[in-house]
């Protein structure tokens, strides 16, 4: 029986706040495409397929978010390297949005969650 992944909480759209980053900040692909790519690379060594969970919002297809879940539950050698630059990555991105942009991306996650509950489905089907 194949393991089931894990819930997916989004607290913001991760996507949405990259986007917006990088159309201010030329470098900062430069910090997060090569942090993205060792996720691939870890996920990929760990059977993991982001692009399988079902959602209902077809901007999360894919999203980052599912991979990052069900790494920190299958790769020890994730969870490590995330505990040393996850909050650092976190702080520079968001040093480089405002208020409201945080807030929004905030919003938009927690209406994609509530649509998922909503209309009974899980977001990891």
């Amino acid at each position: 029986m194949p393991s089931q992944t894990p819930p997916i909480i989004c607290k913001n759209c991760a996507l949405m706040l990259a986007q917006l980053v990088y159309r201010r900040h030329w470098w900062f692909p430069l910090v997060r495409e090569p942090l993205v790519l060792g996720m691939r690379i870890l996920a990929a060594c760990n059977g993991i397929d982001a692009r399988r969970h079902a959602v209902r919002n077809p901007e999360c297809k894919g999203c980052i978010r599912f991979m990052k879940a069900e790494l920190e539950e299958k790769s020890a050698t994730f969870r490590f390297l995330n505990n040393l630059i996850g909050d650092y990555f976190s702080s520079l991105r968001n040093s480089l949005l405002t208020q409201a942009e945080l807030d929004e991306a905030k919003r938009f996650a927690k209406e994609a969650m509530e649509q998922e509950r909503e209309n009974g489905h899980d977001i990891r089907e």
